[in-house]
């Protein structure tokens, strides 16, 4: 399934820095986010689910970053409309996309998870969250041939 979250990070890597998800938001006021790679994705793998003896679905969040180092209003809303429109490139480049030889890729709900005030920077975080089926013969070791 690392060659399935490897292509996925290769392919939003093309619109934003992308990176695993390591629980960096898992406390709000402890967040630390690197000035030079805003905006960021995190990928974080959920699990899997096998829907049948020949399909496995995959399940990821994508953790949407972004933050001002500002309090000028105008930078704030710069940084807000630069979330939005990554969010909408996320969309266009996955949208009915395959991963190697998976099904489409199915893209859920985009929903703000943070938004907020950390130290000298306004963070605002979204999650979004995706999944796609994979021929269950890559997990068990088979190939077609």
């Amino acid at each position: 399934m690392q060659i399935y979250k490897d292509k996925l990070k290769e392919s939003l890597s093309q619109i934003a820095t992308c990176e695993e998800y390591f629980g960096e938001f898992a406390t709000p006021g402890k967040i630390q986010i690197d000035k030079s790679k805003l905006p960021v994705i995190y990928i974080d793998f959920l699990g899997e689910d096998p829907i049948s003896s020949y399909e496995l679905k995959l399940e990821f969040s994508l953790y949407i970053a972004h933050a001002a180092f500002s309090k000028n209003k105008n930078t704030r809303e710069k940084s807000q409309n630069e979330v939005s429109e990554l969010l909408i490139n996320i969309n266009k480049k996955l949208y009915t996309n395959f991963i190697e030889d998976s099904q489409p890729i199915d893209l859920k709900q985009s929903k703000k998870i943070l938004d907020t005030k950390v130290e000298n920077s306004y963070i605002t975080i979204f999650k979004k969250n995706l999944e796609f089926i994979i021929p269950k013969h890559h997990t068990q070791g088979e190939l077609i041939e």
